[in-house]
């Protein structure tokens, strides 16, 4: 068979070239509504040269992310400058919380310094003792022992 269907086959009168007897369903066509708007040559010279910059195919995507940063709250200026990435929705709402958190934390902050800082209270040092009383130190040894062990370590050469 050299391509062409055979005589007592149904066939669809060249339309689609399909069999006869095939059902192919197409999927419904999405709705759409189509926004344009016009663009002058006297006075839009610099955005009829950026679109006819693009390459075809992206035009429609970029002007769909300029709208979307747009709406988002960004300036024009900016959203043409961030590339588009996309995000996880529960990634944004935690950051949103954490960075809710870290606010509060930081306000609270002064007031709970203030009060740590009140609650210490000014501790004092014992008086140091002389060296010269009798006292008998932590290891039960008279300063006097202790000042002939200090001597015996000054003569050994390490």
């Amino acid at each position: 068979m050299s391509g062409f269907y055979q005589l007592d086959q149904r066939f669809d009168g060249g339309k689609t070239g399909k069999r006869g007897g095939m059902s192919s369903k197409r999927p419904p066509k999405r709705e759409h509504k189509l926004i344009a708007f016009k663009a002058f040559f006297d006075t839009d010279r610099d955005i009829l040269e950026w679109w006819e910059g693009m390459q075809d195919g992206e035009r429609s995507e970029v002007i769909r992310e300029l709208l979307r940063g747009y709406v988002r709250g960004l300036p024009l200026y900016e959203a043409t400058r961030r590339p588009a990435v996309a995000v996880d929705g529960s990634v944004v709402l935690q950051l949103r919380d954490d960075t809710a958190w870290i606010r509060g934390a930081l306000n609270e902050m002064p007031a709970y310094l203030e009060g740590l800082l009140g609650r210490i209270s000014v501790y004092t040092p014992p008086a140091v003792q002389s060296e010269l009383s009798a006292a008998p130190s932590k290891d039960n040894l008279s300063h006097d022992a202790l000042a002939r062990r200090k001597a015996k370590m000054g003569k050994v050469g390490w």
